[in-house]
């Protein structure tokens, strides 16, 4: 079952590479202004090519769309339904020749956020939130209570999750690398942009090497 999804959907990871290069793909890619970014990221996003997008903290969901926040300098990121606001500095595209598109993948380069003071001592990386307008945060408890200070909520509000810190890399979602659970331990914020690049290589190195014994 794990080969038919790989066999079904790796081509379409290469063919959506191929159509945001116009065929020409390159071994690195740099999109810095915000219209490209969320253009770029919604095209990823609404291709059936499938993707999943890992956290800096660990984890990760399937991006489905990019918009502007309401926050200067951020976008919001709809990753299976829920909403991640961040400030982005760059998307990167790293393509490596000596290996398959699978190994192709994206990474959203952000800067730092400050908090939102709603929590103290907050020691994570991110913060979930209920946003009552925009950029009115309060404690992710309102939600559940359905009301703030004696009112119930308006309807737009919803919960978000805002990051301080970290990158998230996009891979296939039949990729090897998203195969691997062990991925799920944030590595790619850890190693640090060229260490993750450096990873990448030797995995595909020692799939190569492997192929050819």
């Amino acid at each position: 079952m794990r080969d038919e999804f790989r066999e079904k959907y790796l081509p379409k990871w290469e063919n959506l590479i191929k159509s945001i290069f116009n065929g020409n793909v390159p071994q690195h890619y740099e999109w810095l202004t915000m219209h490209d970014i969320i253009s770029i990221l919604n095209t990823i996003g609404s291709s059936d090519a499938l993707n999943h997008t890992f956290f800096a903290s660990g984890g990760g969901l399937d991006l489905i769309s990019a918009t502007q926040s309401h926050e200067k300098g951020c976008i919001e990121l709809n990753l299976d339904g829920m909403v991640f606001v961040l400030k982005p500095k760059k998307l990167m595209f790293e393509y490596f020749p000596e290996g398959d598109y699978e190994w192709a993948y994206f990474r959203i380069v952000t800067d730092s956020l400050p908090d939102s003071k709603v929590y103290e001592n907050l020691s994570s990386n991110d913060e979930e939130l209920t946003e009552l307008s925009p950029c009115y945060y309060v404690e992710r408890s309102v939600w559940d209570s359905n009301e703030f200070n004696g009112q119930s909520l308006p309807s737009n509000a919803r919960v978000i999750t805002r990051i301080l810190d970290g990158d998230f890399v996009i891979f296939s979602k039949a990729s090897l690398y998203n195969a691997n659970h062990s991925t799920y331990d944030g590595r790619h914020a850890k190693l640090g942009i060229e260490g993750f690049k450096d990873h990448i290589q030797d995995a595909i190195k020692y799939i190569n090497e492997k192929e050819h014994t």
